[in-house]
C-alpha cells in the first residue's frame, strides 16, 4: 500500500487505539497505521489500515509486525519454512555458502549434502585457494 498524505500532526488529532504504542489511530470508522521509516534519518509515515487487517490484529490472530509488513509489502511476511526454502535455493545456486555459513548445512538431508558439498568445496578452493583450517566435511 502507498502511504496516505496525512502527517503525524494530522493523526494525533485522531483517537489513539490503546495497546499498540501510538502506532494505530482511529478517525470515525477509519483506522490508520503510523510507521517509522528510513535508515539513517527516519520519519513517520501514515498508512490506511483496512478494517479486516485491524480485526486480525485486534483479535490477536496477527501481530503488529505482521500487519505492518502486509501494509508495506502487500503480502504477509515469509514463514520460517519459506525462509528456509529461500536459504536452500540460495545454497543450491551457490553451494559455497554451505562452507561460509555452516548452519545452512542443517537445511539439507545427507543425500542432498553428498551432491552439494563437493561443489561447495570446489568453489571455495577456486576462490580462496584452500579450505578453511577449521573446516570439517559433513560427509565424513
Amino acid at each position: 500500500m502507498k502511504p496516505t498524505k496525512l502527517q503525524w500532526e494530522d493523526v494525533i488529532q485522531f483517537k489513539e487505539v490503546k495497546g499498540y504504542g501510538k502506532s494505530i489511530w482511529r478517525n470515525e470508522d477509519k483506522y490508520y497505521l503510523v510507521l517509522e521509516e528510513g535508515t539513517i534519518a527516519s520519519w513517520l509515515v501514515v498508512y490506511d489500515l483496512p478494517q479486516e487487517l485491524f480485526s486480525l490484529l485486534d483479535s490477536g490472530e496477527r501481530s503488529l509486525v505482521e500487519v505492518s509488513w502486509k501494509i508495506q509489502n502487500d503480502c504477509w511476511p515469509p514463514t520460517e519454512e519459506e525462509k528456509n526454502e529461500i536459504r536452500k535455493d540460495r545454497a543450491r545456486k551457490k553451494p559455497i555458502v554451505l562452507i561460509s555459513n555452516r548452519k545452512n548445512q542443517l537445511l539439507f538431508s545427507n543425500k542432498e549434502l553428498e551432491k552439494l558439498i563437493p561443489q561447495a568445496e570446489q568453489q571455495w578452493i577456486e576462490s580462496m585457494g584452500k579450505l578453511p583450517d577449521d573446516y570439517v566435511s559433513p560427509l565424513k
